[in-house]
Protein backbone atom coordinates (compact mmCIF):
# COMPACT_ATOMS: atom_id res chain seq x y z
CA UNK A 1 0.00 0.00 0.00
CA UNK A 2 2.90 2.36 0.83
CA UNK A 3 4.36 1.96 -2.65
CA UNK A 4 1.01 2.26 -4.35
CA UNK A 5 0.21 5.55 -2.59
CA UNK A 6 3.68 6.93 -3.26
CA UNK A 7 3.42 6.00 -6.93
CA UNK A 8 0.00 7.62 -7.27
CA UNK A 9 1.27 10.81 -5.63
CA UNK A 10 4.28 10.95 -7.96
CA UNK A 11 2.19 10.30 -11.06
CA UNK A 12 -0.37 12.97 -10.22
CA UNK A 13 2.14 15.67 -9.22
CA UNK A 14 4.74 15.39 -11.98
CA UNK A 15 4.76 15.98 -15.69
CA UNK A 16 4.13 13.43 -18.43
CA UNK A 17 7.92 12.93 -18.73
CA UNK A 18 8.02 11.14 -15.37
CA UNK A 19 8.85 7.42 -15.69
CA UNK A 20 8.96 4.78 -12.95
CA UNK A 21 9.41 1.35 -14.53
CA UNK A 22 9.28 -0.69 -11.30
CA UNK A 23 6.49 1.40 -9.65
CA UNK A 24 8.46 2.06 -6.46
CA UNK A 25 7.76 5.80 -6.42
CA UNK A 26 11.31 6.77 -7.44
CA UNK A 27 11.82 8.18 -10.94
CA UNK A 28 13.98 5.98 -13.16
CA UNK A 29 16.53 8.77 -13.63
CA UNK A 30 17.21 8.77 -9.86
CA UNK A 31 16.55 5.08 -9.10
CA UNK A 32 19.80 3.43 -7.98
CA UNK A 33 18.11 0.01 -7.57
CA UNK A 34 15.85 -0.60 -10.58
CA UNK A 35 13.31 -3.45 -10.82
CA UNK A 36 12.74 -3.93 -7.09
CA UNK A 37 9.82 -6.28 -6.24
CA UNK A 38 6.44 -4.69 -5.57
CA UNK A 39 6.39 -6.28 -2.11
CA UNK A 40 9.45 -4.27 -0.93
CA UNK A 41 9.66 -0.89 0.81
CA UNK A 42 12.31 1.40 -0.68
CA UNK A 43 14.20 4.55 0.32
CA UNK A 44 14.51 7.75 -1.69
CA UNK A 45 17.19 6.10 -3.88
CA UNK A 46 14.81 3.26 -4.81
CA UNK A 47 16.74 0.66 -2.80
CA UNK A 48 15.12 -1.87 -0.50
CA UNK A 49 14.62 -0.91 3.14
CA UNK A 50 12.46 -3.88 4.05
CA UNK A 51 10.74 -6.75 2.28
CA UNK A 52 7.14 -6.83 3.50
CA UNK A 53 6.19 -10.15 1.91
CA UNK A 54 7.03 -12.99 -0.37
CA UNK A 55 7.13 -12.50 -4.09
CA UNK A 56 3.63 -12.99 -5.40
CA UNK A 57 3.05 -14.85 -8.67
CA UNK A 58 -0.11 -15.75 -10.52
CA UNK A 59 -1.24 -18.24 -13.11
CA UNK A 60 -4.30 -18.96 -15.21
CA UNK A 61 -5.13 -22.41 -16.60
CA UNK A 62 -7.86 -22.97 -19.19
CA UNK A 63 -8.99 -26.54 -19.77
CA UNK A 64 -11.41 -28.57 -21.85
CA UNK A 65 -12.46 -32.17 -21.26
CA UNK A 66 -14.73 -34.92 -22.51
CA UNK A 67 -16.17 -37.85 -20.54
CA UNK A 68 -18.91 -40.42 -21.02
CA UNK A 69 -20.48 -39.70 -17.61
CA UNK A 70 -21.86 -36.54 -16.08
CA UNK A 71 -20.13 -36.85 -12.71
CA UNK A 72 -22.36 -34.22 -11.11
CA UNK A 73 -25.52 -36.26 -11.73
CA UNK A 74 -23.68 -39.61 -12.06
CA UNK A 75 -25.63 -40.41 -15.24
CA UNK A 76 -24.17 -41.95 -18.45
CA UNK A 77 -23.94 -39.03 -20.83
CA UNK A 78 -21.56 -37.47 -23.34
CA UNK A 79 -20.27 -34.52 -21.35
CA UNK A 80 -18.06 -31.65 -22.49
CA UNK A 81 -16.58 -29.43 -19.77
CA UNK A 82 -14.71 -26.12 -19.95
CA UNK A 83 -12.79 -24.94 -16.91
CA UNK A 84 -10.78 -21.95 -15.73
CA UNK A 85 -8.36 -22.21 -12.81
CA UNK A 86 -6.58 -19.29 -11.15
CA UNK A 87 -3.77 -19.54 -8.59
CA UNK A 88 -2.09 -16.85 -6.49
CA UNK A 89 1.24 -17.90 -4.92
CA UNK A 90 3.04 -16.24 -2.01
CA UNK A 91 5.97 -18.29 -0.80
CA UNK A 92 4.74 -21.63 0.53
CA UNK A 93 1.09 -20.51 0.46
CA UNK A 94 -1.32 -20.25 -2.41
CA UNK A 95 -5.00 -19.72 -3.09
CA UNK A 96 -6.71 -21.60 -5.89
CA UNK A 97 -10.09 -21.06 -7.55
CA UNK A 98 -11.72 -23.33 -10.15
CA UNK A 99 -14.90 -22.63 -12.09
CA UNK A 100 -16.26 -24.85 -14.87
CA UNK A 101 -19.17 -25.13 -17.28
CA UNK A 102 -20.59 -28.36 -18.67
CA UNK A 103 -22.78 -29.46 -21.56
CA UNK A 104 -24.21 -32.98 -21.32
CA UNK A 105 -26.28 -35.07 -23.75
CA UNK A 106 -27.57 -38.58 -23.04
CA UNK A 107 -29.30 -39.07 -26.39
CA UNK A 108 -32.71 -38.08 -25.04
CA UNK A 109 -32.19 -34.62 -23.68
CA UNK A 110 -29.33 -32.21 -23.04
CA UNK A 111 -28.31 -30.14 -20.05
CA UNK A 112 -25.81 -27.37 -19.51
CA UNK A 113 -24.75 -25.02 -16.78
CA UNK A 114 -22.12 -24.33 -14.14
CA UNK A 115 -20.55 -27.14 -12.18
CA UNK A 116 -19.72 -26.61 -8.51
CA UNK A 117 -17.04 -23.97 -7.91
CA UNK A 118 -13.98 -24.72 -5.75
CA UNK A 119 -11.90 -22.34 -3.64
CA UNK A 120 -8.85 -23.82 -1.89
CA UNK A 121 -6.11 -22.61 0.44
CA UNK A 122 -2.90 -24.62 0.12
CA UNK A 123 0.36 -24.81 2.05
CA UNK A 124 3.53 -26.61 0.94
CA UNK A 125 6.36 -27.74 3.20
CA UNK A 126 9.59 -29.56 2.39
CA UNK A 127 10.79 -31.69 5.33
CA UNK A 128 13.71 -33.04 3.29
CA UNK A 129 15.32 -32.29 -0.05
CA UNK A 130 13.40 -35.15 -1.69
CA UNK A 131 10.11 -34.98 0.18
CA UNK A 132 7.36 -32.39 -0.37
CA UNK A 133 4.06 -32.33 1.52
CA UNK A 134 1.13 -30.16 0.45
CA UNK A 135 -1.92 -29.66 2.66
CA UNK A 136 -5.14 -27.92 1.74
CA UNK A 137 -8.57 -26.89 2.92
CA UNK A 138 -11.35 -25.68 0.68
CA UNK A 139 -14.95 -24.79 -0.06
CA UNK A 140 -17.15 -26.35 -2.73
CA UNK A 141 -19.69 -23.68 -3.64
CA UNK A 142 -23.08 -24.95 -4.92
CA UNK A 143 -23.13 -23.34 -8.36
CA UNK A 144 -24.40 -26.62 -9.90
CA UNK A 145 -28.20 -26.78 -9.82
CA UNK A 146 -29.80 -30.24 -9.90
CA UNK A 147 -33.11 -29.86 -8.07
CA UNK A 148 -32.11 -32.61 -5.59
CA UNK A 149 -31.29 -30.34 -2.64
CA UNK A 150 -27.54 -30.49 -3.30
CA UNK A 151 -27.27 -26.73 -3.09
CA UNK A 152 -25.28 -26.49 0.15
CA UNK A 153 -21.64 -25.48 0.58
CA UNK A 154 -19.33 -28.44 1.20
CA UNK A 155 -15.93 -28.44 2.93
CA UNK A 156 -12.78 -30.27 1.88
CA UNK A 157 -9.40 -31.21 3.32
CA UNK A 158 -6.51 -32.81 1.47
CA UNK A 159 -2.90 -33.87 1.78
CA UNK A 160 -0.48 -34.77 -1.03
CA UNK A 161 3.01 -36.22 -0.75
CA UNK A 162 5.73 -36.13 -3.44
CA UNK A 163 8.97 -38.06 -3.15
CA UNK A 164 11.77 -37.55 -5.67
CA UNK A 165 13.60 -40.82 -6.30
CA UNK A 166 16.09 -38.96 -8.47
CA UNK A 167 16.10 -36.05 -10.93
CA UNK A 168 13.86 -37.95 -13.36
CA UNK A 169 11.40 -40.04 -11.33
CA UNK A 170 8.88 -38.87 -8.76
CA UNK A 171 6.43 -40.89 -6.65
CA UNK A 172 3.25 -39.21 -5.47
CA UNK A 173 0.21 -40.07 -3.40
CA UNK A 174 -2.62 -38.20 -1.75
CA UNK A 175 -5.92 -38.35 0.06
CA UNK A 176 -8.91 -36.04 0.39
CA UNK A 177 -12.10 -35.85 2.42
CA UNK A 178 -15.25 -33.87 1.70
CA UNK A 179 -17.92 -32.99 4.23
CA UNK A 180 -21.14 -33.00 2.20
CA UNK A 181 -23.88 -30.80 3.68
CA UNK A 182 -26.66 -31.54 1.19
CA UNK A 183 -30.01 -32.74 2.53
CA UNK A 184 -31.34 -36.14 1.51
CA UNK A 185 -34.36 -36.27 -0.78
CA UNK A 186 -36.68 -39.12 -1.71
CA UNK A 187 -34.75 -39.75 -4.92
CA UNK A 188 -31.24 -39.67 -3.42
CA UNK A 189 -29.22 -39.83 -0.20
CA UNK A 190 -25.90 -38.07 0.27
CA UNK A 191 -22.70 -39.01 2.09
CA UNK A 192 -19.32 -37.56 2.99
CA UNK A 193 -16.66 -38.71 0.55
CA UNK A 194 -13.14 -40.05 0.83
CA UNK A 195 -10.63 -40.32 -2.00
CA UNK A 196 -7.09 -41.59 -2.53
CA UNK A 197 -4.64 -41.60 -5.42
CA UNK A 198 -1.10 -42.74 -6.11
CA UNK A 199 1.19 -42.64 -9.10
CA UNK A 200 4.58 -42.03 -10.66
CA UNK A 201 5.91 -39.23 -12.85
CA UNK A 202 8.90 -38.98 -15.17
CA UNK A 203 10.56 -35.69 -16.11
CA UNK A 204 12.79 -35.42 -19.18
CA UNK A 205 16.47 -34.46 -18.71
CA UNK A 206 15.84 -30.93 -20.02
CA UNK A 207 13.00 -30.47 -17.51
CA UNK A 208 10.48 -29.41 -20.15
CA UNK A 209 8.41 -32.58 -20.52
CA UNK A 210 6.75 -34.82 -17.94
CA UNK A 211 4.80 -38.07 -18.17
CA UNK A 212 2.63 -39.46 -15.38
CA UNK A 213 0.50 -42.51 -14.59
CA UNK A 214 -1.82 -42.68 -11.59
CA UNK A 215 -4.63 -44.64 -9.97
CA UNK A 216 -7.60 -42.74 -8.49
CA UNK A 217 -10.37 -43.95 -6.19
CA UNK A 218 -13.12 -41.61 -4.99
CA UNK A 219 -16.40 -42.20 -3.22
CA UNK A 220 -19.45 -40.62 -4.84
CA UNK A 221 -21.55 -38.11 -2.92
CA UNK A 222 -24.51 -40.41 -3.68
CA UNK A 223 -24.88 -43.43 -1.36
CA UNK A 224 -26.43 -45.44 -4.21
CA UNK A 225 -23.36 -45.07 -6.44
CA UNK A 226 -20.35 -47.35 -6.10
CA UNK A 227 -16.86 -45.99 -5.58
CA UNK A 228 -15.40 -44.35 -8.69
CA UNK A 229 -12.14 -45.97 -9.81
CA UNK A 230 -9.97 -45.13 -12.81
CA UNK A 231 -6.42 -44.85 -14.08
CA UNK A 232 -5.07 -41.62 -15.51
CA UNK A 233 -2.18 -40.98 -17.91
CA UNK A 234 -0.85 -37.45 -18.31
CA UNK A 235 1.62 -35.38 -20.31
CA UNK A 236 2.84 -31.85 -19.56
CA UNK A 237 5.16 -29.60 -21.55
CA UNK A 238 6.74 -26.29 -20.51
CA UNK A 239 7.08 -24.07 -23.57
CA UNK A 240 8.86 -21.24 -21.76
CA UNK A 241 8.82 -19.68 -18.26
CA UNK A 242 5.31 -18.36 -18.94
CA UNK A 243 3.46 -20.87 -21.13
CA UNK A 244 2.74 -24.54 -20.46
CA UNK A 245 0.38 -27.12 -21.98
CA UNK A 246 -0.71 -30.65 -21.16
CA UNK A 247 -3.35 -33.32 -21.41
CA UNK A 248 -4.78 -36.41 -19.72
CA UNK A 249 -6.39 -39.68 -20.74
CA UNK A 250 -8.52 -41.61 -18.26
CA UNK A 251 -9.74 -45.21 -18.34
CA UNK A 252 -12.57 -46.28 -16.03
CA UNK A 253 -12.19 -49.32 -13.77
CA UNK A 254 -15.70 -49.22 -12.26
CA UNK A 255 -19.22 -48.89 -13.66
CA UNK A 256 -19.48 -45.50 -11.93
CA UNK A 257 -16.51 -44.14 -13.90
CA UNK A 258 -16.43 -42.95 -17.49
CA UNK A 259 -15.17 -45.78 -19.71
CA UNK A 260 -12.86 -43.27 -21.35
CA UNK A 261 -12.16 -39.58 -20.86
CA UNK A 262 -9.75 -37.06 -22.30
CA UNK A 263 -8.81 -33.50 -21.37
CA UNK A 264 -6.29 -30.80 -22.25
CA UNK A 265 -5.15 -27.49 -20.82
CA UNK A 266 -3.04 -24.43 -21.49
CA UNK A 267 -1.56 -22.37 -18.68
CA UNK A 268 0.13 -18.98 -18.35
CA UNK A 269 2.32 -17.87 -15.43
CA UNK A 270 2.51 -14.11 -14.83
Amino acid sequence: MYRLLLTLVCITTTSYAYTDSDFDGVEDAHDLCPQTPLSDLVNTDGCVIKSIGNKITYDLIAGIGYSQINYASQEPSDTLSNSLQADVYAGSWWIQGIVSHYQSNNGIDSQSGLEDTSINLMYRLTPTEKLTVTTGIGLVLPTYQSGYNNEATDYTASIDVHYAINKSFLLFAGTSYTWVNDRDVSQESYQNTFGVHTGVAYTSPNGKSALSAAYYQNESIYTSTQTIKYVNFGYAYTINPHWNVGGYYGYGLSDSASDQSISGYVGYVF
